[in-house]
């Protein structure tokens, strides 16, 4: 909107849409953003944040158990940068087998992200094609290997690895990626022409 004072701050909050959330310090600095879209998780996060503050607030005189309970709140929150989640499990003493666990399902989110975000040439067609293609494939390599990213981001990748199902004529990976969307919790909401065009890739990867 002209005269809009931020006009780019969605984006420098690290948002791509409205409506967005997140709680932040004096600053302006981001320090949480929920995780749904629900008041009951507003709220958490809210509490959750106080308890970030007040923990960050001793520095260096943490606990070991402080120290735990910090790197799984920031972890859940998703607040720390996927590089970063190995090397901060690396420093943490005391994780059960439940939040090695944890890490490891972040570690699978963060790679899925990083596929998500590799660059698509713009203006030349066939270079598009090629590059979905390419990243169509690695989310495939991903599935085969059992590294299924966890929350919202699965329908996106079982569409994805179904339609290079589809393309590479895979049976097995097809009806995995297909079993998958169809048993997802929303999966019910989807509009009917969504969940056709499932059953349509199923068939083209089956050659019917």
């Amino acid at each position: 909107m002209d005269g809009e004072p931020y006009p780019k701050l969605l984006q420098e909050k690290g948002f791509r849409g409205f409506p967005s959330l997140c709680f932040m310090d004096a600053e302006g600095n981001v320090l949480t953003k929920p995780t749904a879209r629900t008041v009951a998780n507003y709220v958490e996060t809210q509490a959750v944040t106080k308890d970030l503050m007040a923990l960050k607030a001793k520095g260096d005189k943490l606990t070991d158990a402080e120290a735990k309970q910090l790197f799984l709140a920031e972890l859940n929150l998703d607040m720390i940068a996927a590089g970063d989640i190995q090397k901060r499990a690396d420093a943490v003493k005391g994780l059960s087998d439940a939040d090695k666990a944890l890490v490891a399902g972040k570690l699978v989110d963060g790679e899925f992200a990083a596929i998500l975000q590799r660059p698509i040439p713009r203006g030349d067609a066939e270079a598009q094609k090629t590059a979905m293609e390419e990243t169509m494939a690695q989310v495939a390599a991903m599935a085969k290997a059992g590294k299924v990213p966890s929350g919202q981001r699965t329908l996106q990748f079982w569409s994805m690895a179904l339609q290079h199902a589809a393309t590479a004529k895979d049976v097995e990976l097809a009806e995995q990626a297909f079993a998958a969307l169809e048993g997802h919790p929303d999966a019910k909401r989807m509009p009917p022409q969504r969940r056709e065009g499932w059953k349509k890739m199923l068939d083209q990867a089956k050659g019917n």
